[in-house]
This record gives C-alpha cells, structure tokens and sequence, in this order.
C-alpha cells in the first residue's frame, strides 16, 4: 500500500481495494450498514488469506473479528466476520473482475476494505505493542478495548456482569498515561483521529472509574485536539459525573445494554445485583443535566427485548436528552451463558432507527458530539439519512466539518480551565 492521505490506498495492482464509482448511486446503499451489522461478513477463501496475511483483523473478546470496510457512499462500517455458515441473509466478501464485492443472493456492492493502521506492530517506550491496547475504529482511536465491558467494544459480557466477580487483572484500566499519550500519537501519524474513546474497565463502585482515567485523558489532551469519550459505569456519588466533564471528558456513555429490570437480572445478574437499573438511570439523568445536549448516550443490546419495548426505552432515554446507540450481538456468540430471547429483524431495526431518528430531532439534539460509529448503530444511520441537513443548505459534510469545529474550540476553553481535586468533604457538602 502507498500511504497518500489519512487513509492508505491500494496500489493500481491491487484495484479491488476501491470501489467502483458507479455504485454510489445504488439504492440500497443506505441499508447496507445495517444489514452487516445485523448479519455479519462471510470471506471467500482468497480474500480471508489475504486479510490474515495483512493483518486486517480488529480483534473483538477472545474469539470473534470485525473488519473495516468502506461502503460506496465513504460510510465505514465494521461488521463482525462470521466463520460459520450462517444465515442465508449474510454477505459474502469475494474478489471478482479486479474489484471486491459485497455480495447475497443477486446483489452486490462494491466496497473498499481499509488498510489497518501500521501503528498496530510499533512498540512503546516500555516495550509494548501498540495493537495489543489501542484499535482504530473509523475516526476513533480505542485505547483498552481488552479491558472493557460491553458488547460494543469486547462482543461478550465481562465476568463481573456474569457473576459478580472479576480477575485482578481486571480490576483496571490496563495501560498507563504514558502508554495512553504514545498510542495517540503514533496512531494521528497515519490516519485522523476526531475522538479518542476510553471504555469502561473498573468496577469501583464509589466513583465508577473517573479517578482512574483521569491521567488518561490529561495526558490524552496534551497530544491531540481530538474530543475525548468515556464509557463508565455508574458512580455511587453523582458529583464524579461533574468532576469527569471538568477534567475534559467530551462525551459519556453509562451503556446500560439491557433496560428491562428483569432481563437484566437473567442475562447479567452480576451487574443486577452490583449496580442495578436504577442506578445507571440515575447516572444517565445527570450526565444529561451536566454534559451538552447529544454527549450522552447508552447502548441497547438488539434482542434482549422485543422491539417495541426497546422503542419505548429508547423514547425515555432521548426524553432526557440520551441518546440511545443499537448493538447488534452475533447469534452464536450471544449473552453468556443465557441466549439472547429475540432476534431482531432488518425491518424491525429499521423502525427502531426510525424512532431514534425522531427522538433525535425532538430533544435538539443534532450537534454532533458523538461519531457515527462503525460497529453500532444510531440515529444517524436512519435510512434516508438525507433528512438530518436542509436541502438549499451546507452539504452534509461541510457542516459535520464546521460542527466539529466549533465543538473542539468549546473544548479547548474548557481545557484552558483549572479543575480541583475532589476531596471526601467536597463530596458530603
């Protein structure tokens, strides 16, 4: 690959690395997102060789895949890569007359699949390999994703939400301020980072792990201007939710995963009996009080309810100014040891982005704090997407460009400003 941009492109050798320019204007394009997440990616036996021998894998828990591919319309998505036979609704990734197709039954797309970053063999100062902790996730740089619970980042429930214990190994966050600051910069050297995300990993129930990635985000924003998210669990005291927006943190997520109180009992009893529902509503009205409108969210595992009582879920949470993100899990690696009770359907998916759309414009919530996730789905991946910029206004992509702007410019002022540490007596005052 010849490095010419943010992203590498393929050499004239290699033209199946680019997809072709007549299918921007397919019709299903806009769905395409969708049904690989909801289906996942099979690989034809020349294109799985090549992807191992390129090390294209983005590795998800301990057994599953996703790769990185760029949809005709420059959307990136990163389905999970299924091994299985599988449903006949899941797409196949072959090679064919110099191009790579996306392929089920009689249609086809062409994509683009993306280069991973070369950052992932680099070593830090302490001997570390760099892909070991830190993945690139479209314009978002995952630092600890080993660590993490949730679906989203890791694919399976951790062991403290299983049954309510955990490694010592698992007790932190896993990498050091050091490591944190290294990864950023090595990985801005090759592609462009708009967020830097720090997944939940420690279960501390008094400040739901703010204290732990303080260092992280400080020395996160000494090397990049890029927004810094973080996904925790919820605190015992809301004051650490004001202290994680005060020492910088852009957006926060408290994924909640299964909204249902008794579902949540049978599928993660773990974090039933340790945290509850009650308490990451708690968390999630706060949050939404403290932070801006739109840099709050949490995530919904599809299936764990049926869809229409994930919709009213979904319309509370955007009530409070949350916005919801759909996690779809891979059948044959659903809830451990409990299997998901619903499968979830392209149709009823649809109408659940639907209701995020509405939801979405409802709260004004539009300025865009949060990505477009290439591994969840969200209100903004509603089909018709169109639908969210006036049609005798900006292109689409000159206001993303002038939001995050604007955006970054707020978070340096807040970066500019002294925070005090939190002391036991400024907690009970």
């Amino acid at each position: 690959f010849r490095r010419t941009s943010a992203v590498s492109t393929a050499t004239a050798s290699e033209p199946w690395d680019r997809p072709a320019k007549d299918a921007r204007d397919h019709p299903e394009v806009a769905s395409l997102k969708l049904s690989l997440l909801l289906h996942g990616v099979k690989l034809d036996a020349s294109v799985e060789a090549r992807v191992r021998r390129e090390g294209h894998w983005l590795t998800v828990g301990t057994d599953q895949r996703r790769l990185e591919l760029q949809l005709p319309d420059a959307t990136i998505v990163a389905p999970l890569v299924v091994t299985n036979s599988g449903p006949d609704s899941t797409w196949m990734l072959l090679a064919s007359d110099g191009e790579l197709l996306m392929q089920r039954g009689q249609v086809r797309h062409s994509v683009f699949l993306v280069p991973p970053p070369s950052f992932y063999e680099e070593r830090t100062s302490s001997g570390r390999r760099l892909g070991d902790f830190a993945q690139v996730l479209g314009d978002v740089l995952v630092l600890g994703g080993a660590q993490a619970c949730g679906y989203s980042v890791s694919g399976s429930a951790c062991r403290f939400c299983r049954v309510g214990s955990r490694a010592q190994s698992e007790r932190t966050f896993g990498i050091t301020a050091y490591e944190a600051a290294e990864a950023v910069t090595a990985a801005a050297r090759g592609r462009r980072l708009k967020y830097v995300f720090l997944p939940a990993a420690s279960f501390d129930a008094e400040d739901g792990g703010v204290r732990e990635i303080e260092p992280l985000v400080k020395a996160v924003r000494r090397h990049t201007s890029a927004l810094v998210l973080a996904a925790l669990h919820p605190p015992r005291t809301l004051r650490w939710i004001d202290h994680a927006y005060a020492i910088g943190v852009d957006g926060i997520g408290f994924n909640l995963e299964v909204p249902d109180v008794a579902a949540l009992e049978r599928f993660l009893p773990g974090r039933a009996r340790y945290l509850g529902r009650s308490r990451y509503y708690h968390a999630l009205r706060h949050a939404a009080k403290i932070f801006p409108r739109g840099a709050v969210w949490t995530e919904l595992l599809l299936g764990s309810v049926p869809a229409q009582e994930l919709a009213t879920f979904a319309r509370e949470f955007l009530s409070w100014g949350v916005i919801p993100f759909l996690v779809p899990v891979r059948p044959d690696a659903a809830i451990r040891p409990t299997a998901l009770s619903f499968t979830a359907t392209a149709a009823e998916t649809e109408s659940l982005l639907q209701t995020l759309a509405d939801g979405w414009h409802s709260a004004d919530a539009r300025r865009r704090w949060l990505p477009n996730w290439p591994h969840v789905l969200g209100p903004t991946d509603v089909l018709g997407k169109a639908r969210f910029h006036r049609s005798n206004g900006p292109t689409p992509g000159l206001v993303d460009h002038l939001a995050l702007f604007a955006l970054r410019n707020v978070s340096r002022i807040r970066r500019s400003l002294r925070v005090r540490d939190l002391a036991e007596h400024d907690l009970e005052s």
